[in-house]
Parts: C-alpha cells; structure tokens; sequence
C-alpha cells in the first residue's frame, strides 16, 4: 500500500483547517498520514485542531514563514518518513471522498513521472470551475487560468498536461519531490507554484490534470488580511519568474509590456480607493525588475538518501 502525507498549512486558521480536516476523514483513500505545519498562529486554532484531530501530526514554527518556507517543512517531513506521495492541499479547501484516490491513480498510470491536479471548483459555487490547468506565456509574462470562474460543461473531463499546477492542491510522487525540490522560499507566498511547475517541467516530468479529482476551495480568508502586503508579492514574484525562466528575447518582449501593465492595473486598483495596494504595486514592480533574482534552497529531500 503507498504511503500518502497531506500537507495543511495553518495561520489563524481556526474553523477553516478544521473543515478541510474533517472532510479528509471522509477520504476513501485510507494510507494517508495528514500534517498541519503551523505558522505561528496566535488564535488558539493549533490547540483546537490537536484537541479534535489527535490522529493528526503538528509541526509548530514560532513565526510565519510563509506558505513555501512551511510547505518544504511539511514535505520533508514526509519524506524522512518514507511518504510514497506528498500531497500540498490548502487548508481553506474541502476534498471530495475520492479526490486522493483517483489522484493516485492517475499518477500510477504515469508511472510516477507526473505531479497531478485536480479540478478545484469555488466553495461558493460548487458548479464553477477555479482551476484546472494553468497556461504560461514567457513571452508576454501572462500565466493564464483557463478555466476561471467557468461553469463545468465537461469541456476538462479529460486528463490533460498543464504548464502549471495551482499550490492549492498538487500531488507530488516521491521522485519528483525529490528531485526537484521544493518551493522556493525566498517568494514567501504567491506565484511559488508557476516558479515549481516550471522547474518541475523542465526537470522532464509533467504535470496532469485528474479529472475524477474534485476539490471546492474557499479562496484564502488570509488575502483580505494584508491587500497591500499581498499586492506587492503577487507583482514582484510575477516579475521574478519571468526573470528566472525567460530567454533574453522573451525577458525583453515582457518588460516592455510593463508600464502598459502597471498602469492598468493601478487604474483598476485606484478605482477602488486601495491607495495602499498602489503603492504595493509600484513597490513589487521595482523589485522584481531591479531586484537581484533569489537563489532559495529548494532542497526538500530526506536525510537517508
């Protein structure tokens, strides 16, 4: 039997890990190990968490290290234990029985050279589709969700290759865990998965979408906590990954779409009156053109191999 670790992020979570928590007892998928990485919550929602789950493990930093910092925590921690699997899955998320079990599936019919998705619908609207498979364009530096805010038609009930997978939820086989590593800290939060995609990608694995696989996000509660904070990583990480993975033409054609970019998107955050989330903008601009490219360590694999 494979040996399957969840990953669940927790900040303040409180009530949400705990949905995401008791939807997974719901799995059919029985072989799995589920960790919750808590990053210095001050709300009391570790304690709760340990006291309803006690089958669940728990791993306490004292800060918040953010999402990628305390998601290769949580994959090393499996690994060291011999995960067959490690599955990322946010914690504002709730799994469908067979979610697991068909990822797994479809990831044994690829022979273990696949990370695989699934569909992710709004929790809002359980008919609407929020992810399916990400197209990137190094060219333009557009990374496109093609299936956002779409009413599932069928139009995605056949497995497809994505050119990024969405951090909410990605199932990594051992070897891919392994060999490409994790997420790069130095991005803290936001855009770390099209950087992993790509890298993944161009280590000659693939990334598949499941179908069978179904999923209802929440959307973070955490964005509406920090607008600007968000504004200025979303931007710069954007910048940053187009800096890292771009050929020379490719890198040129895309920072001369720049300005065009930024001055829409501040006339659209202006309207809304998020004078802060301007200045967010400008600022994640500047540093991911002129900042120096991070050099994270990626490595997530476990100290006996």
């Amino acid at each position: 039997m494979k040996k399957i670790v969840v990953v669940i992020l927790n900040w303040n979570g409180g009530d949400v890990t705990r949905r995401c928590l008791e939807s997974l007892r719901q799995s059919d998928c029985v072989d799995i190990q589920c960790l919750v990485v808590d990053n210095g919550s001050t709300d009391g929602s570790i304690e709760a968490i340990a006291g309803a789950f006690p089958d669940v493990e728990i791993l306490r930093n004292a800060s918040n290290l953010g999402f990628a910092a305390a998601s290769n925590q949580g994959a090393k921690w499996g690994l060291d234990r011999g995960a067959d699997y490690i599955l990322m899955l946010n914690n504002d998320t709730r799994v469908d029985p067979a979610m697991i079990s068909n990822m797994i599936a479809c990831a044994t019919e690829h022979g273990g050279r696949a990370a695989v998705i699934p569909k992710i619908y709004w929790e809002s609207d359980p008919t609407r589709l929020w992810f399916t498979v990400g197209r990137v364009s190094l060219w333009t530096g557009i990374f496109s969700n093609i299936a956002y805010n779409r009413v599932d038609d069928g139009s995605f009930d056949s497995c497809g290759e994505a050119e990024y997978a969405s951090g909410c939820c990605i199932l990594m086989p051992r070897e891919i865990a392994r060999k490409v590593g994790g997420f790069d800290p130095e991005y803290f939060a936001y855009v770390e998965d099209i950087d992993w995609s790509l890298r993944c990608r161009g280590a000659g694995f693939s990334l598949i979408l499941c179908p069978t696989a179904k999923l209802w996000h929440a959307v973070s509660h955490t964005q509406n906590r920090q607008p600007a904070r968000v504004r200025y990583l979303i931007t710069r990480n954007h910048l940053w990954t187009v800096r890292r993975h771009a050929n020379f033409v490719q890198l040129v054609c895309c920072v001369l779409l720049v300005p065009l970019r930024t001055a829409w998107r501040i006339a659209k955050i202006a309207a809304g009156g998020q004078w802060a989330c301007v200045a967010g903008e400008l600022k994640g601009v500047r540093d991911g053109l002129l900042g120096r490219l991070p050099k994270g360590d990626f490595t997530i694999s476990s100290a006996t191999e």
